[in-house]
């Protein structure tokens, strides 16, 4: 009784095999978050908040947990596997634009910052902290005039601020970062903030 079923399993795995080499050949891959998106005049384009990180302590904290500017509800945005194995806490944010229509300066929110939370923002600036940003899956950056070439680099994220001081006084002071967003489309275009201080 072994000896026909054995027979039988050989002949469909033999059968499979043809089968398998008698096909065209075909390629096909879909990383999840990566398929284009056709967005129409007018559609909103969602911002989403990543966690911030720095390279001085590999230590990534959630963007909401300094005092900025919240939506009315936190969802978590992660969309994938991938971006909860690599820590990302992706989130949505108060900033939304719509394709094509300009949109002129607008004050998100005010908020008036505790004694607590300035000591939190002034440890993130001095550890180098940057707030990472996700614009229709793609990662938003800074334009840097590299001074040893007449190029400009990309750096991802913004700094949470910087350590600075006013001109012609010696001693340095630390601002936070509020920051404008400049987004290009078209077909070799990319997506960039351009980032202004205020002082903090």
């Amino acid at each position: 009784m072994r000896a026909p079923a054995m027979l039988r399993l050989a002949a469909a795995g033999i059968a499979l095999v043809a089968l398998l080499a008698a096909a065209p050949p075909a390629a096909a891959f879909y990383l999840p978050g990566v398929a284009p998106t056709d967005f129409a005049k007018g559609d909103e384009l969602l911002v989403k908040v990543n966690k911030l990180t720095s390279i001085k302590t590999q230590l990534p904290y959630t963007y909401y947990s300094l005092p900025f500017c919240k939506p009315n509800t936190i969802v978590d945005s992660s969309e994938n596997l991938g971006e909860v194995l690599r820590g990302d806490r992706i989130e949505n944010s108060p900033y939304v634009f719509q394709m094509r229509e300009p949109k002129m300066c607008q004050i998100i929110c005010k908020i008036t910052v505790t004694e607590k939370e300035a000591k939190e923002l002034k440890e993130k600036i001095e550890d180098e902290y940057r707030v990472n940003m996700v614009l229709d899956n793609l990662p938003l950056v800074v334009p840097v005039q590299r001074p040893d070439r007449n190029t400009v680099a990309y750096q991802g994220g913004y700094h949470v601020g910087i350590k600075g001081q006013y001109a012609g006084v010696s001693s340095y002071r630390l601002f936070m970062l509020t920051h404008v967003f400049t987004c290009m489309i078209g077909t070799n275009e990319f997506t960039y903030i351009n980032i202004f201080p205020e002082q903090g």
